[in-house]
Order: C-alpha cells, then sequence, then structure tokens
C-alpha cells in the first residue's frame, strides 16, 4: 500500500468513526443542545445587527469565520484537538464554534466598540467566556475533547486575530473613504452648468424708463 492509499483508508476510516459517533449522538441531549445554541445565537445576533451596516459588519465576521475554520482544521489536523459531536457529520464543527457562536459574538463586539479601548475590553471578556467557560463546558459534556491543547492558547490565538481582523478592516474602509471623495471631487469637474441667456441689447434699449 502506498502512502495516498494509506491516507485515503486513512480517512475512509475516520469518515465511519464519525458517522457512527454522529447516528448515536443524533437527537440526543448534546445534539439538541448544539442545535439550540445555534438557532438561539442567530436570533440575538439578527435582533441586535446594524441593518444599515450589515454589510460591512458581515465582512468582519467573515475574516473572523475563516480564521477559525483555519485555526480548527490545523488543530484537528494535527491532533490537538476534536469535535465528539456535531450537528451535521462534515469534519469540522463547522456551525458551533465557527460559523455562529465566535463570529457572531465579535460581529456584536465590533458594532458596539466604535473606539479600539472599547473594543479591545470587549473581545477580552467574550473570549474569556468562551475559551475559559463555554469550551469546559463543551468538554465536560462530551462534545469537545482536548488531546494536546490548553483552552488559554484559544484565547491568545482569538484575541491576536480579532485585532489583527479590525485592523485590516478599518484599513480597508479607509482606502474607500479616501477613494470616494476623490472620486466625487473628480467628477464635479463634468458636471454640466447652465446655459446663459444671451443678453437682449435691443430689448434693453426699448426698455420704458
Amino acid at each position: 500500500m502506498n502512502i495516498l492509499e494509506a491516507l485515503h483508508a486513512s480517512r475512509a476510516e475516520t469518515w465511519n468513526i464519525k458517522t457512527a459517533l454522529w447516528q448515536q449522538a443524533f437527537l440526543g441531549p448534546n445534539w439538541w443542545f448544539i442545535a439550540i445554541i445555534i438557532a438561539v445565537s442567530y436570533a440575538i445576533w439578527w435582533k441586535f445587527i446594524d441593518k444599515k451596516r450589515v454589510i460591512e459588519i458581515l465582512l468582519f465576521g467573515s475574516f473572523i469565520a475563516v480564521s477559525r475554520v483555519i485555526f480548527d482544521n490545523w488543530g484537528t489536523s494535527t491532533v490537538k484537538w476534536t469535535y465528539v459531536i456535531d450537528l451535521l457529520p462534515i469534519g469540522i464543527s463547522l456551525f458551533l464554534n465557527d460559523l455562529t457562536i465566535v463570529p457572531l459574538a465579535y460581529m456584536l463586539a465590533y458594532q458596539y466598540s466604535p473606539t479600539w479601548k472599547k473594543y479591545l475590553v470587549t473581545i477580552f471578556i467574550i473570549q474569556g467566556i468562551t475559551s475559559f467557560a463555554f469550551l469546559p463546558l463543551l468538554i465536560r459534556m462530551g462534545i469537545l475533547s482536548i488531546i494536546n491543547w490548553h483552552v488559554g492558547y484559544s484565547f491568545i490565538f482569538m484575541i491576536i486575530t480579532a485585532t489583527i481582523m479590525r485592523a485590516i478592516l478599518l484599513f480597508g474602509l479607509s482606502i474607500q473613504k479616501s477613494t470616494r471623495l476623490e472620486y466625487t471631487g473628480n467628477t464635479t469637474e463634468f458636471i454640466p452648468q447652465p446655459a446663459m441667456k444671451p443678453f437682449d441689447k435691443e430689448g434693453e434699449k426699448k426698455k420704458p424708463s
């Protein structure tokens, strides 16, 4: 058996095990816990999100979500941790942490934190709750299994990531704003001016005094 065949066999075995675990947990208490947490999180997010800035905020959330997916994929691939129970049996637990809890919370933090100081304080609180309360809860419930990792590392990673992502987005928005102002200034030069009516000298002479 060559390396590719061994890799394929290993992934097939992993898929079979993961599917079997999911079938055992499907519609059980822990599965419903995950489903309810996801539904409630999206409902809260939709209630409080600023609809006028939804595109900007979603862009920030996508930065966080992509970072989380990469981070989670790295952690599970290097056997740092594994998700025992998922909403769906599709690899890493996308819907619970990567596409729900973390990005939704950080989007609200971004929305309600106009200054860097307030933003940093907010994300420290959010990630503190996530890393030192929510993740241990998932471990105790048997949803998450930590193999060679410490939740404190996740705390540090997300603080750094959320700081960098906000800086990138604010930089992009500043470029957009300056470009828009420059474009607006240039277009005013091409706005047609109203034609002036010729001065009627003959009519002016005949005008009675």
